[in-house]
Order: structure tokens, then sequence, then C-alpha cells
């Protein structure tokens, strides 16, 4: 009776990246801690946000990086996620470039708007009219909750403060 060994584990590119990913939110997540946590006046401070977003994304980092070394039963050593789509990478990295230098001249609702049905169109076809809705309910959603409930301040851009 033969006993089939385990296959071992691999990093693969994914797991490479994932890695310095981490070491890049780690660095991230120290200079979140540097910044205040709540304000003089108990209100939440500029740390507050950027230090839930670097130990978040630390975490899911990890978890992903550990999977990504356990072979799956079709996997053939190169990843999962492995070339499958360089074109649509490609432009979501370039449409995020764009988003980035668009955003003090537009602001932030009109630069996430465009960004989001720009995107949504690429990647989502086949439902038109959600991608419009994506893309205007988010942004002004994000608007209300840092301009108007945080009092966080939003690059207004071209359109006028409310």
């Amino acid at each position: 009776m033969t006993e089939r060994a385990k296959p071992a584990l691999r990093a693969t590119a994914l797991t490479v990246f994932l890695g310095l990913l981490v070491v890049v939110m780690v660095g991230y997540t120290l200079m979140a801690m540097e910044m205040q946590w709540r304000t003089a006046a108990g209100r939440i401070g500029p740390g507050f946000f950027p230090r839930i977003i670097g130990f978040s994304t630390i975490a899911l980092c990890v978890v992903a990086a550990v999977r990504s070394l356990r072979p799956g039963e079709e996997d053939d050593g190169a990843g999962a996620t492995s070339g499958r789509h360089p074109q649509a990478l490609l432009v979501f990295v370039g449409a995020g470039v764009v988003f980035v230098l668009a955003l003090l001249p537009l602001g932030a609702i009109a630069a996430s708007g465009i960004f989001l049905l720009a995107t949504l169109s690429l990647l989502d076809r086949g439902h038109p009219i959600r991608n419009i809705a994506v893309a205007v309910l988010l942004p002004v959603g994000l608007y209300l909750l840092f301009q108007v409930a945080l009092n966080a301040g939003l690059p207004s851009g071209i359109l006028p403060a409310f």
C-alpha cells in the first residue's frame, strides 16, 4: 500500500507580490500610527482610517500569501492568476494613474465617478445601468460620509463646494 506524498509548498509570483505588499503596508501603517487617533475635541482624528486600512490590508495579504503557498488540485505551479488578463490589468492600472492625477483638478466626486464608470464599463459590460448607478451613488455616498459626516475634507475640483 503506497501512501501519496503531499505536494511541497512553493512560493509563486503571487506570494512574492503579496509579501512585498505587506512590507509596503507595514511602512504605511507605521506612518499612520504617528498620526493622531482622536482630536483634542474627542472626534475621529486623521490616523483613524489609515490605521484600519493598514492593519486590514496587512491581515488580508498575509492570509492570501499563506493560501497562495498551498497547491490546489488543479495548480500547475504557476499560480491561479498568472497572466490571465494582462491587457485588462494594464488598462486598470493606467486608469488608476489617471484617477490619481485627476483627483485634485477634477475633485473627488467627479474623478471617482469617471474612474468607476470607465473601469466598470470595461469589466462589467453587460450591466450599464448598474455601472452608472454605482459610478454616481458611491462617490456621492463617500462625499456624504467624509465631507458631511466626518468633516474630513475632499478635493472639490470643478464642482462647487456644498
